[in-house]
């Protein structure tokens, strides 16, 4: 029996690891939770290492093949063998991420060939069956953020003009996907967009 692999993503702030909690409760040992960055031992080293860096930030460049290189290790370590025993997974971030900061955030229009590239090798058929991106204006996820330390993403502590940049960035990939697809609006209460997110699961798990 083949899994389901879902992906929750957007711009930090607008709840989406509240979104996360929710939907462990409703799905509780039927599925595999975890993250990008990281997800594995050798990831989870460059999780630390990509987002607090000590001092001056690394080139956009090596951020963009840092993540690629935890993803590859992820992808065949955790989330591969996980679908093939019928389990559900559910990632915090995946490809989405890299493509809405890497390509769009940091302005690297000339990426996106290589971006479409790593993604064929890395995730082969390891396809996400359904992105969900958690959507909200800015200033919204600013005020939302409100003291998270600054040491926790180096990423989230970016002015607002690079906010606005991956927020296009994540619709823009939503576009491409087309039906895989769904962007859930944050500004509402937590339990509303709970309910658009299950709405989603559960339809793509019937599938």
């Amino acid at each position: 029996m083949k899994g389901r692999f879902f992906v929750i993503d957007g711009i930090g702030g607008l709840g989406k690891s509240t979104q996360i909690e929710l939907l462990k409760k409703r799905l509780g040992g039927k599925a595999v939770f975890t993250h990008e960055p990281g997800g594995t031992l050798h990831a989870e080293k460059l999780r630390t290492f990509v987002r607090s860096v000590d001092g001056p930030e690394p080139s956009p460049l090596m951020d963009f093949f840092v993540f690629w290189a935890a993803r590859a290790d992820h992808v065949a370590k955790k989330i591969a063998p996980a679908l093939k025993t019928g389990k559900i997974v559910v990632s915090d971030r995946f490809d989405s991420s890299t493509f809405a900061m890497q390509i769009r955030g940091d302005q690297n229009k000339k990426w996106e060939k290589l971006f479409w590239t790593c993604r064929e090798h890395v995730l082969g058929k390891t396809e996400p069956d359904a992105y969900i991106f958690i959507d909200g204006p800015v200033e919204l996820a600013r005020e939302r953020r409100g003291e998270r330390s600054k040491t926790e993403d180096r990423f989230d502590e970016r002015d607002d003009a690079y906010q606005k940049r991956i927020r296009k960035g994540y619709l823009e990939f939503a576009k491409k996907l087309g039906k895989k697809a769904h962007v859930v609006h944050s500004a509402r209460k937590p339990e509303e967009v709970h309910e658009h997110i299950w709405e989603i699961v559960s339809k793509t798990l019937r599938k």
